[in-house]
Formats: structure tokens, C-alpha cells, sequence
């Protein structure tokens, strides 16, 4: 199944604001960072919202909702609602491996159905590599937009990523301790089942041919050991609750106590917003439901995690980043970073 469409098509307009746009080209990645010129001249400190985009899309793409979100959070400071000492905001894009400047090969891009044979390598290595594009760049991006011996800081790091850029957000949040919050769009926490549902509505003979269906699909050559291999280190329901959603039966104490272990380890002090179309055929909200649910569980009743997470359906949407859902995530990013340094972060990596 490919994204036919950009999921982001609909939610802006030809009179929404826009905002300024610098690029820098760090460590070979064409590194595009809004609102700059924006930032207000009293700030003492930045925060930086990464925006990650869909498969088949570019950096561009995010443009139109780095700008929404950045006037919505400057409106606040002029107004006095940003909190006791508001950060400035900027936000960064940059396109995924393997697409607009960073393109090799478009084939490798698409679906089964489109004839990509290694469809499942190559999705879950191009947004791994996302994730770990997002830390190398944390790392040197302040030292080309401040350069001046008392220039600002960037003391706070969040994320919001769409479909392939979501399931790389949620690599971000878990893997990168200066990430603290992350908006995860259409995105799923649950490689092996998204693509196992896949392969299902692609009819593809390692799934079909086996009795009963889909039993000899995990392992064959369209998702092979080393691909399971890879996702069990960094997959987070692979990686957190191996099994989950398999088989069904209750979760044994010790996997929910080594899951506690985990959450506490990688997202202690971390918020997280997790939007989903209830009508969602690409990306269904099914294949991370019995994750979402047990970390949910686990997150509200262990408050000493001090992990905030948000799970939103919206009604009548498919693959699509809706204007009901920018408009969530819009909000919730600024009341984030009103409320400051508050929850930030414990985690350890």
C-alpha cells in the first residue's frame, strides 16, 4: 500500500501565515530552520521543534504547519500567556534519507504493491536512520545558527513527526534523552504487526501461502530475521514489551516490571501525544492499540514514571493530518513550553 497522497494536503490554505526560513547545510544534510527572524528579541533561551515528514514527501512539506505552530506560540508570549520567562521557538526540518535532496533510488521508496520487494527494510531503516539524523544535528545545529561568544541557547527539544515522520518520533523520544516531548502523527509504535497487516492487504505469498494464513510471514524473506533482529533493539513494542498483542493472554509480571524498568529508563519526565485517524487503512490504529493500552495503563497508574501521555482518535480520519489534529497539536506544543523547564528531563540513555 503506498501513501498516495500527502497527508498534510488539506490542512493549510493559500492565506496561512508564513514564516522565514533559513537553510544550513550540516553534516551534508540540507537543514532547513524556521522563524529565526521571528524569534523575539528578549529571549534568553530556544526551544527547537523538529518536524519530521511523510514517506513520499520532503522538508517542505512541514512549512506550512512550522509556521502555524511558531505565530500560535508568539502570539502567546505577546500576550503574556507563555509562561514566567518564555523560550523563543524555531523549528527544523530536514528531508528523510532517501528522499528530495537526499534521493538514491525511488523505488525504494514505495510499497509492496508497487513492486519494492524489500519494502519492510528499507521503511524501518529510513526512519531509524531519521532518528539518529535528528541527534547528529541536535548535536551541531546550534553552533551554525548562534554564533556569537553570548548567543542563545537551545535549552529544549521536541518533535513532531507525520506517518513515516511519526513512527521516526517515536525512535526520537525513546532513543534521544534531549528530546522531551514528541507529537506523534498517524505514526505507529508497532513495526512487526503494522507490516504483518500490510503484507496481509498486499497479498503477499510469504503471508498467503502458509496454513494458517500469515503464520510464516515473520522470518520469511519479505521480513527477514535481520530486519527482527534490528526492530527488537529499536522498535518500541518490540524493544519495551516484546509480544505484546500476540497470542493474547495477560502479560506476565516480570515483562511489565523489565516494561516499568524501561518507561522509567528512556521516558521519565518525557510528554507524549499520540494522533491517530480512526479510519486510517495505511497506518490503523489496531497495529499499536495493545501497546498504546498497556502503556497507557502502566503510565496512569505508576504516576512515579512522571511520563504524560495523550492517545487521541479522530472521527472520520483516514491517512491525513487533519486540521482538527493541527490544531490539537498546536495547542499542546505551547502548553508545553509554557509550562517551561518543569518536566524536563530525567532519563537516562
Amino acid at each position: 500500500m503506498a501513501a498516495a497522497t500527502n497527508p498534510l494536503q488539506n490542512i493549510h490554505s493559500h492565506s496561512s501565515p508564513t514564516i522565514s526560513t533559513q537553510t544550513f547545510t550540516i553534516a551534508g544534510i540540507l537543514t532547513t530552520v524556521h522563524g529565526l527572524s521571528e524569534l523575539p528579541s528578549d529571549a534568553i533561551s530556544v526551544a527547537c521543534l523538529w518536524f519530521l515528514h511523510p514517506r513520499l514527501q520532503t522538508k517542505e512539506t512541514m512549512a506550512p504547519v512550522a509556521a502555524q505552530t511558531i505565530h500560535a506560540w508568539n502570539a502567546r508570549v505577546k500576550v503574556g500567556l507563555a509562561g514566567k520567562t518564555p523560550k523563543g521557538l524555531i523549528a527544523v526540518s530536514f528531508d528523510q534519507r532517501n528522499h528530495g535532496s537526499r534521493l538514491v533510488d525511488k523505488l525504494h521508496n514505495e510499497a509492496w504493491r508497487q513492486g519494492n520487494p524489500r519494502h519492510a527494510q528499507d521503511m524501518f531503516s529510513c526512519y531509524h536512520g531519521t532518528a539518529t539524523d535528528t541527534s547528529q544535528l541536535i548535536d551541531h545545529l546550534e553552533s551554525y545558527i548562534f554564533t556569537s561568544p553570548n548567543g542563545l541557547k537551545i535549552t529544549q527539544h521536541l518533535v513532531l513527526g507525520v506517518s513515516l515522520g511519526g513512527h521516526a518520533a517515536w525512535h526520537c523520544i525513546l532513543s534521544e534523552p534531549r528530546i522531551t516531548s514528541a507529537v506523534i502523527v498517524i505514526g505507529c509504535p508497532d513495526y512487526t504487526r503494522l507490516m504483518t497487516d500490510r503484507a496481509r492487504l498486499s497479498k503477499l505469498k510469504s503471508y498467503t501461502d502458509s496454513n494458517p494464513p500469515g503464520s510464516s510471514f515473520i522470518g520469511s524473506r519479505d521480513f527477514p530475521p535481520a530486519l527482527m533482529d534490528a526492530i527488537s533493539r529499536f522498535d518500541p513494542a518490540a524493544s519495551l514489551l516484546p509480544g505484546v498483542g500476540q497470542g493474547g493472554g495477560e502479560i506476565g509480571k516480570a515483562k511489565l516490571d523489565r516494561f516499568k524498568i524501561l518507561l522509567r529508563e528512556r521516558l521519565h519526565g518525557k510528554s507524549i501525544l499520540n494522533l491517530s485517524g480512526k479510519v486510517d487503512k495505511l497506518v490503523p490504529y489496531a497495529a499499536g492499540e495493545s501497546f498504546l493500552d498497556v502503556f497507557e495503563k502502566v503510565v496512569r497508574e505508576d504516576p512515579s514514571l512522571n511520563i504524560a501521555f495523550e492517545d487521541k482518535l479522530f472521527d472520520g480520519v483516514g491517512h491525513a493530518f487533519s486540521p482538527a489534529m493541527a490544531e490539537t497539536a498546536v495547542g499542546w506544543i505551547c502548553d508545553i513550553l509554557s509550562k517551561g523547564d518543569d518536566r524536563l528531563v530525567a532519563s537516562k540513555m
